[in-house]
């Protein structure tokens, strides 16, 4: 049984337009024909709208593809502020298993908040990596081409090493133990993550949960961290994940949601705040100006089309 953690509101009571939501949504599944599954969105902490397109959907954990990695990024963020890690940590000093490879220039430069951002510098050959079965070895010897911090390339295989990083400092792995810290005192339902051959949670996808809890988490990063009067998550952590951290203006997609900048693990969107977003349609958009928050799964091809639909009905529609 789903524990509410939200008071109800119809979206007039707070100065939203129901047309507006409506036509959104109709945008996204009608005149652009793209599979949506669920829309919820909050304001001002009540829930406004909750909608459903497939039977069982509201109680169905959703594959979330790469919003797993906000949830890395905010278990990172927990251990950092319980003294287990710090950003600032080199990755290697991590893995004295493991040597860096010669050729790698900068290897030895690369901090955890480097993977945050995505601004590792590794080459990326990710795609030819993923089947091998000592994964964290795998990848710790790439070369980094690029020096830390100054070239972003969207690279899961980096918010794998995070949690493996995760793994070394707390066994239990990052799934556990944000299911004890966040989840847990959040009342969230059930919850997967995918792990690799040694059970380290994959980090950068893998994770499986409801509409409903992405909302929570969503709500918890526009109240910068704080749940019910405790805060869960360092302010400043919030803070900096959900802040450009690195320039994405050059990313090969050409859309503008896609080039806005680049935080811990979230992107910045072009029309105000910032999104949790995961290959299909999968999102938690985050608008701190108007005190929303938006929450969409989805199986569509064009994920562009959903931010655009939601820029151009409901965010004028926010009194």
């Amino acid at each position: 049984m789903r524990i509410n953690a939200f008071k109800q509101a119809k979206p007039e009571e707070l100065s939203v337009s129901s047309d507006a939501i409506r036509q959104t949504i109709r945008e996204i599944r009608e005149e652009n024909k793209q599979e949506l599954h669920s829309f919820l969105m909050l304001r001002n902490g009540a829930l406004i709208w909750e909608e459903y397109f497939r039977e069982g959907e509201a109680d169905c954990p959703h594959m979330l593809a790469s919003v797993s990695k906000s949830f890395t990024s905010a278990a990172i963020g927990l251990a950092q502020a319980r003294g287990l890690l710090s950003v600032d940590d080199k990755l290697y000093d991590y893995f004295p298993e493991y040597e860096a490879p010669a050729g790698g220039k900068y290897n030895g430069d690369v901090r955890l908040r480097h993977l945050l951002m995505m601004g590792s510098g590794f080459e990326n050959k990710e795609g030819e990596l993923f089947h091998e079965y000592e994964l964290a070895k795998a990848a710790l010897a790439q070369n980094v081409i690029n020096k830390p911090g100054e070239v972003f390339d969207y690279y899961t295989l980096g918010t794998y090493l995070l949690s493996a990083v995760f793994s070394k400092v707390c066994p239990e792995g990052v799934h556990a133990y944000i299911r004890r810290k966040l989840f847990d005192p959040m009342g969230f339902g059930a919850s997967q993550w995918n792990t690799d051959s040694f059970n380290i949670p994959m980090g950068g996808f893998g994770l499986y949960l409801t509409a409903y809890d992405l909302a929570r988490f969503g709500q918890l990063f526009l109240q910068r961290g704080e749940w019910e009067g405790q805060q869960l998550i360092p302010q400043a952590y919030v803070d900096a994940a959900s802040s450009a951290q690195i320039s994405n203006a050059g990313h090969p997609s050409g859309n503008p949601d896609w080039k806005a900048g680049y935080g811990y693990q979230f992107w910045r969107n072009s029309f105000g705040g910032y999104r949790a977003d995961g290959m299909y349609g999968q999102y938690i958009i985050v608008i701190p100006e108007k005190q929303a928050v938006i929450v969409m799964t989805s199986h569509l091809d064009d994920m562009q089309k959903p931010l655009s639909a939601v820029a151009k009905h409901i965010l004028p529609s926010i009194g």
